[in-house]
């Protein structure tokens, strides 16, 4: 069955995303895109600049998303176990949207321009900032164990969370809710019982 014809930006950049998980980058062209995408080479020129235009747009429609809705989680008004909750629920969500996007960053990531790989870099390292703040908090207010190194935990969690975009099937057997319990029972001896009056 052929794919639908794509009409903008956002569906050449998701056909770039499925061409560069199958071939590589290096090895993706313009026609190959194109291909995917259901249009002419020139029709692709006529939407984006570039192949690396393409391959640094997947990147930041993982990282901007994903930024906004953590750093809303933690500056919200809401108490840290529910904050917990929604920050790893943001994870599950980011790493099934963009399972595509992400298994791209993960093999091309060195394909980046030397700007875009250090706005990646700060992006991760703002986020693990903002996640360590909020598993302090966490700590602070006895949702989860305060034995244990703050950062060593969220860079743990995070790659739990990651590692959702390499093997999650979205017609398996888990909806991304019972995935976001089996993530939350797997962290069970970290984050503690609500506390009974």
């Amino acid at each position: 069955m052929a794919r639908k014809r794509a009409t903008s930006v956002q569906q050449l950049v998701d056909a770039a995303a499925r061409v560069f998980e199958r071939k590589g980058f290096v090895e993706a062209t313009i026609s190959d895109i194109a291909a995917e995408a259901g249009v002419s080479k020139p029709t692709v020129y006529q939407y984006v600049t570039s192949k690396r235009w393409l391959l640094e747009t997947i990147v930041e429609q993982i990282i901007y998303p994903l930024r906004h809705s953590i750093e809303e989680i933690v500056a919200s008004d809401l108490p840290a176990r529910e904050k917990l909750m929604r920050y790893l629920q943001v994870q599950v969500n980011s790493a099934i949207r963009y399972r595509t996007y992400y298994a791209v960053l993960h093999a091309d990531q060195h394909q980046l321009s030397p700007k875009a790989l250090r706005n990646y870099n700060s992006w991760a390292r703002e986020v693990n900032h903002t996640a360590t703040s909020l598993f302090k908090l966490c700590a602070e207010e006895g949702v989860v164990r305060a034995d244990l190194d703050v950062m060593t935990v969220v860079n743990l969690v995070n790659g739990m969370m990651l590692s959702i975009s390499r093997w999650y099937d979205s017609k398996g057997r888990l909806s991304p809710d019972e995935l976001l319990e089996h993530a939350t029972q797997l962290l069970t001896g970290y984050i503690l019982p609500p506390a009974t009056d």
